[in-house]
């Protein structure tokens, strides 16, 4: 119904719309093919309402048909709201482009369906705004569409124009190249807005590429948006589109932007090489991000902030220039069943009062630490695997109180755990092991809760308290680790009890440099040396431990040591039982000391 002879896209809609609508009058007998109505620049609504006759016009419904743009480069002067259901078919972006002109756009409210041309903006310095020689030519195409309601005009915005404008219904956009130096791409807006916008590049946007907002669904999927200058994809105000299989990279910022109660599930896609983060969350945003890959970002993978939130699942991070994930400013992620490996700095970094729930990641490999939480961070992280990054497995420092348990700490290049500078987390139920330094390390007035886990073979000690360190290590397995059980020095203070600290290759308890330890109710049984070794001004309780069968001495007090001793028992160790410099005061009788194979006590001259 479109003559091949119409000079503009413009009058192609008007005059499609109109022949397609007088075809559905006039098919009394058979539901008509296709149906249509169409936006116009130089028809109003009024005009193309007058020029259908038929009462289904009329009542707001009109026939699909189709619009075949022939090759070569068609201008557009005017603003076009398209209301039809129409299809407007190209010969491919590489044949076939749409030019607009100023502060022209497409305005989508209905099922149209665009296909198969290049779309952008003349760049205000270009001039591009004169009428064109190519006018745009049009033939029939037929289309199946749902029906849209009459052309409507759409007034100017006080924004940078975009591209395309879809305000209502449900269009499809495929195969196009969409590129505009002034502005964004595409713009979604309004509850109930479900556009599918699918196998396009969108590319070379100075504004967003393509923006979901005000409620709108809809689905983005298979594109490539790369080179735009802004983020390529940006959701907010309460907009939940699905963004899938897309390609993602070379943003002049970041990625994908999720703010002001934005959502959307965003997955399988590959987002990489963006100047900033992959993605950002803030202000209330909740996407789902899944199954993606997040990779050579020029800061985070992740960056999570004032009070972002969110699921981010089974997704792999990796290669990113700044920490894997970000989390801050009191925000709350759920952060489960990723890969998180090779990041330049930290694999995750959670700060400045951020929470969180990180459960069941791998986190290996990275440049710094696994987890690096400071300044009052308070994440939960439960059930993850964090092993050889070359720093920390989990670094804690500046006030910060997370929760750490049932995690599987191994292989780091320095301590599994480190806690310092008034710190206070929660370390339970955890296995930390074969660390190339020691266990868990806590230093610098660093506090916690050290309980029930296990902690062996690391190349140093098991764990290490130093500087005014005053954890609570409580209900522990110590054990097989290559240098002490649990080393104090350096003032370090903190509570030992009910710990089994066994076969480790030096003393199972170590007590140097004025540190005051209370070492209450532990068993201390079979170290390569000795089982408590007190020295250099070492001091503190030992109050109620059993020290027994260790391949020296089950208590050797040296160099100025001076402990409280009551109600240990010291049995059976390989040579004495208590081994203490002349001027130490020995309660013999307030402890248990026997079946030690040389001696139950040895006094020596102090050194």
């Amino acid at each position: 119904v479109v003559p091949r002879d119409a000079a503009t896209l413009a009058e192609a809609l008007y005059v499609g719309a109109a022949r397609a609508a007088a075809m559905q009058s006039a098919s009394v007998f058979s539901p008509t093919r296709s149906s249509g109505s169409g936006g116009s620049s130089g028809a109003s609504p009024a005009t193309v309402g007058h020029a259908t006759p038929g009462s289904t016009l009329g009542a707001g419904r009109s026939s699909p048909f189709g619009i075949r743009l022939l090759a070569g480069d068609h201008v557009v002067q005017q603003m076009l709201v398209i209301d039809h259901e129409v299809e407007i078919v190209g010969s491919g972006p590489s044949v076939t482009s749409i030019r607009l002109a100023g502060d022209a756009c497409l305005g989508l409210r209905g099922s149209a369906r665009l296909a198969g041309f290049a779309l952008s903006r003349d760049h205000p310095s270009s001039g591009g705004g004169a009428a064109s020689s190519s006018s745009s030519t049009s033939v029939v195409v037929p289309t199946v569409a749902a029906v849209g309601p009459t052309t409507r005009s759409m007034g100017s915005s006080g924004k940078s124009p975009t591209l395309i404008e879809i305000t209502q219904g449900s269009c499809r956009i495929e195969q196009c190249d969409l590129s505009n130096p002034i502005g964004s791409a595409i713009r979604i807006s309004g509850a109930h807005t479900a556009p599918v916008v699918t196998r396009n590049t969108i590319h070379g946007c100075r504004d967003t590429g393509v923006v979901f907002k005000d409620g709108a669904d809809g689905s983005l999927s298979g594109n490539r948006l790369f080179g735009n200058c802004s983020v390529a994809i940006e959701v907010h105000t309460r907009a939940d589109p699905l963004v899938e299989d897309n390609d993602v990279f070379d943003g002049r910022q970041g990625g994908v932007f999720v703010y002001n109660r934005g959502k959307g599930h965003f997955r399988r896609n590959k987002i990489f090489r963006n100047a900033l983060e992959g993605v950002e969350i803030k202000q209330g945003g909740r996407p789902l991000v899944e199954d993606n890959d997040i990779y050579d970002n020029l800061e985070c993978g992740i960056f999570i902030h004032e009070g972002g939130e969110g699921r981010i699942i089974g997704n792999r991070i990796h290669s990113n220039s700044y920490a894997g994930i970000e989390i801050k400013d009191s925000s709350s992620p759920e952060v489960r069943g990723n890969d998180v490996y090779s990041g330049r700095t930290s694999g995750m970094y959670i700060h400045s009062g951020g929470h969180g729930v990180i459960e069941g990641n791998q986190i290996h490999q990275n440049w710094l630490h696994g987890v690096y939480v400071r300044s009052k961070g308070c994440p939960h992280l439960m059930k993850n695997n964090i092993f050889k990054n070359d720093e920390c497995g989990v670094f804690i420092t500046e006030n910060s109180h997370p929760c750490i348990e049932h995690n599987e700490v191994h292989a780091n290049g320095l301590a599994g755990i480190e806690v310092k500078e008034g710190s206070d987390p929660t370390i339970k139920l955890n296995r930390i092991h074969n660390g190339n330094t020691g266990g868990i390390f806590v230093l610098a007035r660093g506090r916690g809760r050290i309980f029930e886990n296990k902690l062996y073979n690391n190349k140093l000690e098991g764990i290490e308290i130093k500087d005014g360190g005053d954890p609570q290590v409580v209900d522990n397995e110590i054990y097989e680790n290559h240098e002490c059980g649990v080393f104090a020095h350096d003032g370090a203070l903190g509570r030992i009890e009910d710990n089994r600290i066994f076969s480790n290759s030096y003393a199972g308890v170590e007590i140097k440099d004025m540190s005051s330890p209370i070492v209450k109710n532990n068993r201390i049984y079979r170290g390569q040396t000795s089982g408590i070794y007190i020295h250099s001004g070492g001091q503190g309780k030992l109050i109620d431990n059993e020290v027994f069968e260790n391949g020296l001495h089950g208590i050797m007090i040296l160099s100025g040591g001076n402990p409280i001793m009551s109600r240990n028992k010291v049995h059976d160790n390989t040579e004495c039982g208590v081994v203490a410099h002349i001027a130490y005061a020995l309660d013999v009788a307030g402890n248990q000391i026997y079946g030690n194979r040389i001696k139950n006590t040895q006094t020596v001259k102090t050194t």
